[in-house]
């Protein structure tokens, strides 16, 4: 494979955890790696300490859709998350932190705990995935933080038993569009969070999250997609990186709405034009999620 490919792809697919190996960041989570000189001679320093671990628990109001397809029933869903989570501190202003994130996680959509209209179709199934995130958090151990993460996802879903509706047609419709995607697994997330760490330890937060699951996709168009969405995150990542210099705190808050929106408008885009968006593809499932939850960091 051509090795300038792997690199565009690599920049692309990940441009918020790029920006966070920028020298404009210190850690305070680690020793510097690597060799250094200084008027006392040549020093090489080894870091072999761990990344902090998080581990997050949700909740949620999800709901599910098909462009074209009657309305699906709304359900509750659970989503268990671990990995891990580390802070770089600006060197222009010390209040702020950049905040960068890897994470696998475990979830389930249960339609018979809560939400669930009785009329409409309903989804139920599981999924596990991975998200990487890039972010700030404002103030020291205790404060304000914002991600925004993406990653892919491995699905299984299917309709539940039959709702007590009169329009048979409609319902007949629904469960033959949720049935075939039995055979699709393959999907792609996004989320936008919003939360408070208590003394560095404790994560109290709301969080939005798109769960996309494809239809029968296929390789090359879903890679011209992905590396689009790539390069448009890499675009305003160049854009954000100069307006931190000026305001770090504004530009936090900034970059969680420009990067949530540009993911949410192209996850839109696949939703109804094609799940391989500009390169059509079939019509994908989605779920929109809003979501509260509790963590630890330790």
């Amino acid at each position: 494979m051509n090795p300038a490919l792997v690199i565009t792809f690599l920049l692309a697919a990940f441009p918020s955890r790029a920006g966070v190996l920028q020298d404009t960041t210190r850690s305070n989570d680690t020793l510097d790696t690597g060799v250094h000189i200084t008027p006392r001679g040549l020093h090489v320093r080894l870091d072999l300490s761990t990344p902090p671990q998080l581990l997050r628990i949700h909740s949620s109001y999800a709901m599910p859709s098909i462009d074209g397809t009657p309305t699906l029933s709304p359900a509750a869903g659970a989503e268990l998350e671990f990995g891990t989570l580390t802070s770089r501190q600006l060197q222009q202003d010390n209040s702020v932190q950049r905040l960068s994130s890897s994470t696998m996680t475990v979830a389930a959509l249960l339609p018979r705990l809560g939400f669930r209209n009785t009329t409409q179709v309903a989804t139920e199934g599981w999924r596990f995935g991975f998200r990487l995130g890039s972010g700030h958090r404002l103030g020291g151990k205790s404060g304000v933080y914002f991600l925004h993460s993406g990653g892919w996802t491995w699905s299984y879903v299917r309709p539940t038993s039959a709702p007590s509706s009169s329009d048979s047609a409609t319902i007949a419709r629904a469960t033959a569009d949720v049935e075939s995607f039995r055979t699709s697994h393959f999907g792609a997330n996004t989320s936008a969070t919003v939360g408070y760490t208590i003394a560095g330890t404790v994560l109290i937060e709301a969080s939005y999250q798109r769960i996309l699951l494809y239809k029968n996709h296929v390789f090359l168009p879903w890679l011209g997609s992905l590396l689009l969405e790539g390069l448009a995150q890499s675009l305003i990542g160049v854009a954000l990186d100069q307006a931190e210099e000026r305001n770090p705190h504004a530009t936090a808050l900034a970059t969680l709405i420009l990067r949530s929106a540009l993911s949410w408008g192209i996850y839109e885009l696949r939703r109804t034009s094609g799940q391989h968006f500009p390169f059509r593809g079939n019509t994908p499932m989605l779920w929109d999620e809003f979501r509260i939850g509790i963590g630890m960091q330790f």
